[in-house]
């Protein structure tokens, strides 16, 4: 219990310990401060002019000018992989009957059997042969799963208007999903039924698909700044230092080949480190074995440029969710020289929370805060009381605390 009241005053204290105006730049967020929580996506300008790659002299102040509890969350993106399963056409009859009207009826039979058998196709794709004649048919495709040699479990019945005009103009059913009967063991194949009231074309092939869906991390794109070009090398740079994870480049001309070397550094001092080699036609997306911090880069090559190619890294994208209860309007405060890291642990802060459900709201206007003062070290921090002795004025006070309320409390059981 203890540990816990001590960590909460050290934190309301650190909360306490600065202003927006400690940060050089500000951007206004449209929350009412009904909501317990709200999430923020992070602006590109944030990554581009805070100091720091991991983000730590990034803060949210409310109304009152008092920074609010906030943490750090990777934000992530539902993404779809399709791949194809090799399959097979069976064309099995085709037969005219006469309906109750004594009108003639057409039913043409298929068979698809997957080379695949442990995967479960999510749709087909139809590819119907070409015709010499205009035709115009109502049509019903049934499609069902074959399953330990009979037919069952329809997949779905599909009332179709199908054409062809000489032009090329046609209307064909060329995909068809199926629901979803992945449970099913010993899958032989799919029977295709086509009733028409005319005569059509036959399915000639057809294709087998399977969608999945996985979770991916999000990433934001930045262009990096054109800095100058020395012989063959053109450099670039940000601002800051930033993580990067994969760099993309446009050369920005056609029916182009270039040897390209890349490197990079993470400041002006340090010299230049070898990341990637590689033939460029056109454009590169290169994907980094692991995270660069650079601040600058070059693209050396042994011809020249006939235009400056466009550099871009990418890097994770990061929102920001925070108390947003009350004290509108809030202000995210960004890029300062001698701000503490306020970010609360994920973990702790949104602890049982689910992130879905937390609203998202926008930035609004720029802000001006204390601006290039904020950027710059300060002469009287050379003349400041040194940090570790406040801190251990700070735990001195906390346990003082403690010990009162430790009296307080044995002097009321005793009464």
């Amino acid at each position: 219990m203890y540990k816990k009241i001590i960590s909460i005053l050290v934190l309301t204290s650190c909360l306490v310990a600065q202003s927006s105006y400690d940060y050089a730049y500000g951007l206004e967020i449209n929350a009412d401060g009904r909501d317990t929580l709200s999430r923020v996506n992070i602006p590109n300008d944030v990554y581009l002019r805070t100091l720091s790659p991991s983000l730590e002299d990034v803060a949210i102040f409310n109304k009152n000018d008092q920074a609010v509890a906030f943490s750090f969350i990777g934000t992530k993106r539902a993404k779809d992989i399709t791949q194809e399963i090799p399959a097979t056409l069976y064309f099995i009859n085709k037969k005219n009957s006469n309906t109750a009207n004594n009108e003639s009826m057409y039913t043409y039979t298929y068979f698809i059997e997957l080379s695949n058998k442990t995967e479960y196709p999510s749709f087909f794709n139809l590819n119907w042969e070409s015709s010499d004649y205009n035709w115009e048919a109502k049509a019903n495709i049934n499609i069902q799963l074959s399953n330990s040699g009979n037919i069952s479990a329809a997949n779905g019945v599909l009332l179709a208007e199908l054409k062809d005009v000489s032009d090329e103009s046609s209307l064909r059913i060329s995909e068809i999903v199926l629901r979803d009967y992945s449970y099913y063991s010993n899958i032989k194949g799919w029977q295709l039924v086509i009733t028409s009231d005319v005569e059509i074309p036959k399915i000639t092939s057809v294709e087998a698909y399977t969608k999945e869906q996985y979770i991916d991390q999000s990433f934001v794109a930045l262009d990096a700044e054109y800095k100058e070009t020395i012989n063959n090398s053109i450099v670039y740079e940000f601002q800051s230092i930033q993580p990067v994870e994969s760099v993309f480049i446009n050369l920005r001309q056609s029916n182009l080949i270039l040897p390209l070397t890349l490197f990079y550094k993470d400041s002006s001092k340090d010299k230049w480190v070898k990341f990637d080699g590689r033939i460029v036609n056109e454009d590169a997306d290169i994907k980094l074995q692991k995270t660069v911090f650079a601040k600058e880069f070059m693209l050396k090559t042994n011809g020249g440029f006939n235009n400056i190619p466009q550099f871009t890294v990418y890097r994770k994208r990061i929102d920001i969710v925070f108390n947003s209860a009350n004290n509108a309007p809030f202000v995210l405060a960004y890029g300062s020289f001698g701000a503490k890291a306020l970010g609360l642990p994920e973990s702790d802060f949104l602890s049982g929370i689910d992130i879905d459900d937390i609203p998202i709201v926008n930035t609004g206007n720029f802000v001006k805060l204390g601006e290039e003062k904020a950027l710059e070290t300060k002469i009287e921090e050379k003349n400041r009381v040194p940090e570790w002795a406040i801190w251990i004025a700070l735990v001195l006070g906390v346990a003082f605390l403690v010990f009162l309320a430790y009296k307080l409390s044995k002097e009321l059981k005793s009464s």
